[in-house]
């Protein structure tokens, strides 16, 4: 395969309802996210359809019961799965199907269930899947009852563990979707888009899908094409096709958009096409794909372009999970996310290290993000990654894939790319994280085997983000070769200087390195006999997790170094910081009672850490000005403190007390911080930045008083009645004036009134061992979230906060049909 890749316009797939006469049958996607039984545990005799399931408990997907709690150091998940309850459970759903649909399809699609899931209908068993990341759908015509009731069973088995290297959740934590389909139809996944050309004056798209009849006579379809933009007809063709009895046909489709709008990370225009297909006049099909046009370009030399212009990938890596509401996250988790990080100046995430949901690249395609889409973390050889346990290193052997993988790894991998190859978001993809096999010439053909599949169904390159370089101990330069995009996993400067020497033709990107962040939580400042004291309280034994804490530092200049690297080298498609965003289990260098990781520039609830800061003067070119630590430093009144700044200014001017403590430059073209060795009094900080002699942004830091009030910060307060959109309620604990309480941790109580239930609540410190589903929450270092789901009835909302002591504060919020 080619190393210049061009020219893709990609979509994501749905199907819009068909409205029909009374007489005729309905073909359509039907939401099945709620309503459904659950139970905990193994129940054999819960797959047979007169089982009383009356007693269980109702509950809507996504759902994931692990994050219920408790948590436990007894709990076999262990540290790498956040000290939390996994194991088997079932759920059922009971359904009626319309008589006049006998003569056509049913089908059920699950967009993913972790793990090891058996899906039954009405006793029947119609399949397994062992991937609990993976999409997958299941006819189920031939056991459909369609003159009563028929009972969807669905046995998960989360039993073996610890079973991943980071928290998973356990349950049905994606969409699920029954389908009903006409016999001749267009098979799930089998429309694909492309643009074989783009220019300013037009595009030529490429539609190519199966049409399949299940019929025993053949049959004479006429088959229209369309692109639409905003619900607006752009262009059509329409095509006569004779479909044999049993047969799949192909059919592709050349469509012209005059003067098209482009996709890009600042312009994210989405098509529409659609296949429509008709017997006579009777509209017996049609299925719909979201889509972009852009041109993407990959060059040893000049890295990444997309439409022509380069672009530095300013990646983070994401984990799936959703903080306090586990894995069952819902699409306004995912835009907050990726609003926040956008903030930050991120414009690409690498989707660590499996398949995510298809709301996920939806919010990617609607935003304007760029995604590498990662498939797997595990080949055949079972990972044994480090933890800790009371301070000290110690490995533990997780049970994820790798049994699976000679069976499974092939058939996923290709419905993986299936399903996600036509997201204008997605722009490479990746078959691997730091697989072992790859070490050595071993990886060789299973990563030709794997890179052949996607390039027979897509035409996107392929990386593969492999281990060794940070550590001058080198994958196989053989097995690396194979990928069309070297993945390098913290690699340094003189590993790219060897790459640059030895392979000088190859492309390369940094999948994975460490972000510019303490490992200590968010707003925690410790001097002296403060750190003494703190790591005294963890009780651990050995000092190792202390001495690798200390590695990093307060600011983190490992991830500096990683992010300097790449900004000098165009050449360098871009890196992805490992994290972005905390995420739950992993909980290293830290052991019990940690339950969350702490890697990232944003803590679990999504507030902004120090490190946030610096990528934002970095990747941002909105003035910025950011000094930390705070200056509520108790105990260290006449010591001497460090203060460091962030800034896109080209100079920074810090004040206490309104006295100037000096002028520092910044090389914008560089990477570069500012410090100022400051005598500590409570009092007042101001960093002023300034570029070409002008003030462009100021930033102060007060040392609070006592706390007084909350204060409450809102996204969006108009939301959607449908049951499954989200209010993320950020509190905050003011002084008197207004002035943030930087120690304050106030047990804040929450209330909720009208159309909404309060569902997750959090405050992002990864020691917390609070439950997340309560209805108060201790603020930490002055923050804590509350998580607000609404019902399916358009009303009021109205929310409140109040602590003992402080004044208390309350917000409206609306819900729309």
């Amino acid at each position: 395969m080619k190393k210049l890749f061009k020219t893709f316009l990609l979509a994501a797939i749905s199907i819009a309802l068909i409205s029909c006469s009374s007489n005729e049958v309905k073909i359509q996607n039907i939401d099945f996210n709620k309503g459904w039984q659950f139970s905990k545990g193994e129940i054999t005799e819960a797959i047979q359809p007169n089982f009383d399931d009356s007693t269980w408990e109702t509950v809507n997907v996504p759902h994931d019961w692990s994050i219920q709690g408790p948590f436990s150091k007894e709990n076999p998940s262990f540290s790498r799965g956040g000290w939390l309850p996994t194991g088997k459970c079932t759920y059922r759903k009971t359904f009626n199907v319309a008589a006049n649909s006998k003569e056509n399809k049913v089908f059920v699609y699950f967009d993913g269930a972790y793990r090891n899931s058996t899906v039954y209908i009405n006793g029947q068993k119609v399949g397994f899947r062992p991937l609990g990341y993976i999409g997958f759908e299941y006819d189920l015509t031939k056991f459909i009852n369609f003159e009563g009731e028929n009972v969807l069973t669905v046995t998960i088995n989360n039993s073996s563990q610890p079973g991943s290297r980071w928290y998973s959740g356990t349950g049905i934590y994606r969409d699920v979707t029954l389908k009903i389909r006409n016999k001749t139809y267009v098979p799930n996944w089998s429309l694909y888009v492309t643009t074989p050309k783009i220019s300013k004056e037009k595009a030529i798209i490429n539609a190519k899908f199966d049409i399949l009849t299940e019929f025993d006579n053949s049959k004479n379809i006429t088959v229209k094409t369309s692109i639409l933009k905003n619900d607006v007809l752009i262009t059509s063709k329409e095509q006569n096709v004779v479909i044999s009895s049993k047969e799949k046909k192909e059919i592709a489709v050349n469509l012209e958009v005059e003067n098209p709008e482009l996709w890009s990370p600042d312009s994210p225009n989405l098509y529409n096409v659609k296949v429509q297909l008709f017997e006579g006049e009777k509209l017996i099909g049609e299925e719909s794909t979201r889509t972009g046009i852009r041109e993407l370009a990959y060059n040893k030399d000049t890295g990444f372009s997309i439409n022509g212009v380069q672009t530095k990938l300013k990646g983070v890596c994401l984990h799936h999970d959703g903080g306090p509401l586990g894995a069952a996250i819902y699409k306004r988790t995912i835009v907050r996310q990726l609003e926040i990080l956008r903030e930050m100046g991120c414009n690409a995430v690498r989707t660590a290290h499996n398949p995510f949901s298809t709301e996920f690249l939806d919010a990617c395609d609607e935003m304007g993000f760029l995604v590498m889409n990662e498939m797997f973390d595990e080949w055949e050889v079972v990972k044994n990654p480090a933890t800790t346990q009371n301070g000290k290193k110690i490995r533990i052997p997780v049970d994820f894939y790798a049994k699976q993988f000679k069976e499974w790894a092939d058939k996923d991998l290709t419905d993986f790319v299936l399903r996600d190859r036509n997201h204008p978001s997605v722009i490479m993809w990746s078959i691997g994280n730091e697989i072992d096999q790859m070490k050595t010439d071993e990886g060789i053909p299973i990563a030709n085997r794997l890179i052949e599949i996607v390039h027979n169904l897509d035409y996107r390159p392929v990386t593969n983000g492999l281990i060794g370089y940070g550590w001058d101990a080198w994958p196989s330069d053989a097995a690396a070769a194979t990928s069309d995009i070297k993945g390098f996993n913290y690699i340094k400067e003189n590993g790219l200087e060897r790459e640059e020497k030895l392979f000088p033709d190859a492309m390369g990107i940094v999948t994975e390195c460490a972000s510019a962040q303490s490992f200590y939580p968010r707003g925690t400042y410790l001097y002296n006999d403060q750190k003494k004291a703190w790591w005294d309280k963890l009780n651990y034994e050995s000092d190792e997790a202390f001495k690798w804490v200390e590695t990093r530092g307060i600011i983190g200049e490992d991830g500096m170094e990683a992010w300097k690297a790449v900004k000098k080298r165009p050449s360098v498609m871009g890196q992805f910081i490992w994290t972005g965003w905390d995420y739950l289990g992993e909980v290293i260098p830290f052991g019990w009672p940690a339950r969350s990781s702490s890697f990232a520039p944003i803590d679990l609830c999504g507030f902004p850490k120090d490190g946030y800061y610096f990528y934002q003067s970095q990747w941002t070119t909105e003035p910025m000005v950011h000094i930390f630590p705070h200056w509520n430093l108790e105990g260290m009144e006449g010591k001497e403190v460090t203060v460091f700044g962030f800034t896109n200014g080209d100079e920074v001017e810090l004040f206490q007390d309104g006295k100037s403590l000096g002028k520092q430059t910044n090389n914008v073209n560089g990477v570069e911080y500012q410090q100022w060795k400051v005598i500590y009094k409570p009092g007042t900080l101001k960093a002023v930045a300034s570029k070409n002699g002008k003030e462009v942004a100021s930033k102060v830091v007060k040392t609070a008083g006592n706390p007084a009030k909350i204060e409450l910060f809102v996204r969006r307060t108009s939301l959607n009645a449908d049951g499954e959109d989200l209010s993320y309620i950020e509190c905050t604990v003011l002084d008197a004036e207004g002035t943030i309480v930087p120690t304050a941790d106030n047990l804040i109580n929450f209330e909720v009134k009208g159309e909404a239930t309060l569902i997750g609540v959090g405050n992002g410190d990864n020691m917390n061992q609070d439950s997340f589903q309560a209805s108060n929450r201790k603020a930490f270092n002055g923050k804590c979230l509350a998580i607000i789901k609404t019902n399916e009835i358009a009303g009021d909302i109205e929310f409140s906060a109040t602590s003992e002591g402080l004044k208390g504060v309350t917000v409206e919020l609306i819900t729309k049909k």
